[in-house]
């Protein structure tokens, strides 16, 4: 049960370190061409909500297959 928890944990590190890191590239990315930070904000959510979608649905997924039954 400890091995799961911390790949668990693990799991949930990475996908929050992926998640940020994409959000000051796009945020970046995006400043430069609007010239704004509230512009590069606003145009980022979408692509960030995904992401997060995407972090959260492979966290679940992953903690749903670590503890099914062997």
């Amino acid at each position: 049960m400890e091995a799961k928890q911390r790949r668990l944990r693990l799991m949930r590190f990475w996908l929050f370190g992926t998640f940020v890191i994409v959000w000051g590239a796009i945020t970046a990315y995006l400043g430069l061409f609007t010239g704004n930070p509230v512009g590069a904000v606003v145009a980022g959510l979408p692509i960030w909500g995904m992401v997060g979608v995407v972090a959260i649905l492979l966290y679940f997924g992953y903690r749903a297959w670590l503890n099914r039954q062997p």
